[in-house]
């Protein structure tokens, strides 16, 4: 089925000149949006999956330094003060 999608909704080169209204171009533009729609259901599967076979690392809390501190995370900079400007 989904072949037959795809090759309809590259038949745009082929039917370039059809009317707005006419069923191949209707046809076309059918299977064009249900295209997007399979595109975007396989990428919501991808992210699922992903998420339950390959989640993200679980952050590791810092054994020493700084309390509140957090591991990865860096210092804020320094105010700028009276720090000489360019």
């Amino acid at each position: 089925m989904s072949d037959y999608l795809v090759a309809a909704a590259r038949w745009r080169r082929e039917n370039r000149g059809a009317a707005k209204e006419s069923p191949s171009n209707l046809l076309m533009t059918a299977a064009s949006r249900a295209l997007s729609v399979l595109a975007l259901a396989d990428e919501a599967g991808l992210s699922r999956l992903r998420a339950a076979y390959d989640p993200a690392p679980a952050p590791t809390t810092p054994t020493g330094g700084q309390p509140g501190a957090s591991a990865g995370v860096l210092p804020a900079p320094p105010s700028p003060g009276t720090a000489p400007r360019r």
